[in-house]
C-alpha cells in the first residue's frame, strides 16, 4: 500500500521563494541529507527528501570471528508543497517525519510553522464519495477512548460484510469517542479495492490505484484542525 499524510502549514513567503530555498539545500555525496527538487510552480513545489544512513552489519567467517562492515543506506520521502491546502503532502516516507520538517524549517529561516491535522473521518469518506461518484461502504473501522467504566476507557474494532457506520452509535451508546481509522470499499475498473483513512490526515493505497485515487483524496481532504 501507497502510504500518504497531509501536515498544516503556514508558509512565510511564496512557493517559488520557498523552492529556490530548497533548491540551496540539495542533497549531494557529501550530505547526510537535502533535497532533490523537480518542479517550481506558483501554485506548488514537488520533490524528493533525500537522507543518507550509515550502519554496521556484522558478518561470521567459516572461522566464528565476527566481521563488521560498515555500509551506507538511503531513505527518500517525495512531497508536494502546496500553496493553499492541504499544504504538504507525504508520499511513502517514514513514519517519523521529524527530519523532513526539520529541514524544512531551516530552509525557512525557522519562520515556518508546520503542524499535524486531525480530520474527520466521516466527513472525508462522506466527501470522497461525492467526489468519486460511486457508492462507498465502509467496512471496518476502529474508535478508541470509548468510556466503560469510571477511569476506564477502550479501543472498538468494528468489521462487517456491509456498511458498519450506523452500528457506532449502536456500540458505544452515546459514549465520547474518537473514531481513528476506516476501511473503505470501493470498485475500480470493475475490481473492488480497499483504502484505509486515519484521523491524522494520512492515506493508504493500492499502488496500482495511486494515481487515480490520491487526486480524489486530496480533493476530499477535510480542512481539519491542527
Amino acid at each position: 500500500m501507497n502510504r500518504v499524510r497531509w501536515l498544516n502549514a503556514q508558509w512565510p513567503s511564496s512557493m517559488r521563494a520557498i523552492g529556490n530555498k530548497l533548491k540551496a539545500m540539495p542533497f549531494s555525496e557529501d550530505s547526510m541529507d537535502g533535497f532533490a527538487i523537480e518542479r517550481v510552480r506558483d501554485e506548488f513545489i514537488e520533490g524528493r527528501y533525500i537522507e543518507k544512513y550509515i550502519y554496521q552489519e556484522v558478518n561470521l567467517d567459516p572461522f566464528g570471528k565476527e566481521e563488521i562492515i560498515e555500509r551506507t543506506g538511503y531513505r527518500s520521502t517525495d512531497f508536494t508543497l502546496f500553496a493553499q491546502f492541504p499544504y504538504i503532502e507525504l508520499r511513502n516516507g517514514q513514519r517519523s517525519i521529524k527530519d523532513f520538517v526539520n529541514k524544512l524549517l531551516q530552509a525557512c529561516n525557522f519562520t515556518l510553522v508546520v503542524s499535524p491535522i486531525t480530520v474527520s473521518l466521516l466527513d472525508w469518506v462522506a466527501s470522497f464519495q461525492k467526489v468519486t461518484g460511486q457508492k462507498i461502504v465502509v467496512d471496518s473501522l476502529q474508535v478508541s477512548g470509548v468510556a466503560l467504566e469510571e477511569g476506564i476507557t477502550g479501543k472498538i474494532l468494528l468489521k462487517g460484510d456491509r456498511d458498519v457506520r450506523e452500528a457506532i452509535d449502536n456500540i458505544v451508546g452515546g459514549k465520547k469517542y474518537t473514531l481513528e481509522k476506516v476501511q473503505v470499499k470501493m470498485t475500480s475498473g470493475g475490481k473492488s479495492l480497499s483504502v484505509h483513512l486515519a484521523n491524522n490526515g494520512t492515506a493508504k493505497i493500492p499502488p496500482e490505484y495511486s494515481s487515480d485515487l490520491l487526486p480524489l483524496l486530496r480533493q476530499s481532504f477535510p480542512n481539519g484542525k491542527a
